[in-house]
């Protein structure tokens, strides 16, 4: 039996009225016994050729029958429910006045349709993978759910769920496949803190969402001991792998700063050791953003330890000082009390004694498995997870994202690296003046020689330091001491010069004079 020349099905059913052979699949007329004896040509002639008025269906059917079969198979290889793609393809029927299409534009057409039902459900669908579905640029689907979005007059997008997405890599990406359930979990959970706290320092405005994500799921895996680099994440997202390593650099110098105003041995805290202090870092800008630990910038131990340390307050009391109660009262006390060599030796003996006589009753190694349990517990306190611990973290609107306090809070990267620029090219014209004056005057510019970076106030270094492209010295110009020089001898406006705009300024104060 034959086959089905258009979607290649083998179950054929014959019309018992007319005797016509059908595909049972897809409707075809496979073959047909009614025939016209006159039939004519294109311009109007009869022929002698036997014409058949049955077969195939005519152009409309068969363009909507592909139509939908393209639309059914694209929304399912882009994981939309039987609702969601319904909905995909109504917006493309109202797009075509339900002509749908059967060019090669018309895969576009519904990816894009699939994209704003997606958008518009806060599904975790980007416009990469909607874009690679169909094979085209990014940036042509991306116009295409513009004119689909105007043309509709559909209301404004909500904000994609970067969220979402990391939520899916994590459950269903291969990458994460062999992770256990309650690591995933963890992963999950902060993950999504990390994103929101990306979110409050700016490393995410005006960005690609899919970077940041993919930064993200590769620290919190390198920190859960998940062996996934940023390289495979980013290339099951359909993120840039480039601008990915860039804002996992990003994270973890931002970390590194939280950690130096959290941590009491921040300073030590580097961006090779950050990985190693991140569980507790993490622990910590949760616990401080949910119940707010400390004024300022430092926090206290007190609320992460406090239940393991009811048994253990004898402990302290060795080191307080009887009398005022005000620390500098005590301080005062302290420097009151003159210490002898001597005195502290003998000290030293009677501890050294009072030790060796617990050992002889065997109370020294009591002490010692209390106290090892005891800072067992404390890490336990600190690091364990419980039960819901991250359920608010799920439906964090971006007003509630900002206004959370993590216990650091950072100036959007754009701004930062605008302030140094300037700061740059105010020490360059710093630079420029002097070598101007010493030309105009060699006798008094005793001092015009220098370098651009005295100019430079200092700032705090994280990380590895940039090599610097070239040691500005006067002997040594670029083009834009040039520039700035000639600016100045024109007598621009020096807050004009800092802002860069130097092809503008040419044109009004150089070109046009």
């Amino acid at each position: 039996m034959a086959n089905c020349s258009g979607c290649g099905g083998r179950r054929v059913i014959v019309d018992p009225d007319s005797g016509d052979r059908v595909c049972g699949s897809c409707g075809r007329v496979l073959s047909t016994e009614h025939y016209r004896h006159e039939a004519f040509t294109s311009e109007g002639q009869p022929t002698s050729f036997l014409h058949s008025t049955g077969g195939d269906f005519g152009y409309r059917e068969r363009k909507l029958h592909h139509a939908r079969a393209l639309i059914a198979d694209l929304t399912a290889r882009l994981g939309l429910s039987a609702a969601r793609a319904a909905e995909a393809g109504a917006l493309a029927s109202d797009v075509t006045d339900g002509a749908l299409g059967d060019g090669q534009w018309f895969p576009v057409l519904v990816a894009a349709c699939s994209y704003l039902v997606a958008r518009r459900h806060r599904l975790p669908l980007s416009l990469s993978e909607a874009a690679a579905a169909v094979g085209h640029d990014a940036c042509d689907l991306g116009r295409m759910a513009a004119r689909v979005a105007r043309h509709l007059g559909l209301p404004p997008l909500p904000e994609f769920d970067a969220a979402g997405v990391l939520d899916r890599v994590v459950r269903t990406g291969p990458c994460f496949s062999a992770v256990d359930p309650e690591k995933s979990k963890e992963l999950i959970g902060q993950g999504r803190f990390l994103l929101h706290c990306a979110t409050k320092w700016f490393l995410t405005t005006g960005r690609q969402p899919l970077p940041m994500v993919a930064a993200v799921l590769a620290f919190v895996a390198e920190v859960n001991g998940v062996g996934v680099s940023v390289e495979e994440i980013a290339k099951e997202i359909y993120a840039g792998v480039t601008t990915s390593k860039l804002r996992l650099k990003e994270l973890m110098e931002t970390l590194v700063r939280v950690a130096r105003s959290l941590l009491p041995w921040g300073k030590d805290v580097t961006v090779k050791n950050v990985v190693q202090n991140a569980p507790l870092l993490i622990r910590l800008m949760e616990r401080k953003s949910k119940s707010g630990l400390s004024e300022g910038l430092g926090f206290g131990f007190g609320g992460l330890t406090g239940p393991y340390q009811d048994g253990e307050a004898e402990d302290s009391k060795y080191f307080e000082i009887d009398g005022e109660e005000d620390g500098n009262a005590n301080c005062n006390i302290l420097e009151d009390v003159n210490l002898s060599g001597e005195c502290i030796s003998s000290a030293y003996k009677n501890v050294l004694q009072r030790i060796s006589h617990l050992k002889e009753i065997g109370e020294f190694d009591k002490v010692q498995v209390k106290k090892a349990r005891k800072d067992q517990l404390d890490f336990v306190a600190l690091q364990d997870s419980w039960e819901g611990r991250w359920d608010s973290e799920k439906k964090l609107t971006l007003e509630q994202m900002l206004e959370r306090d993590v216990g650091y809070d950072a100036l959007p990267p754009s701004f930062v690296t605008g302030v140094q620029a300037r700061r740059f090219r105010k020490a360059k014209i710093e630079a420029a003046k002097r070598r101007i004056h010493k030309i105009m005057k060699p006798s008094s510019s005793v001092d015009a020689v220098g370098k651009v970076e005295d100019c430079l106030p200092g700032e705090e270094v994280v990380g590895r330091k940039r090599r610097s492209r070239k040691k500005l010295q006067v002997d040594s110009l670029d083009w834009e001491d040039c520039i700035i020089e000639l600016l100045l001898l024109h007598q621009v406006n020096e807050d004009d010069i800092e802002q860069g705009q130097y092809n503008r300024l040419l044109d009004l104060h150089v070109f046009c004079s």
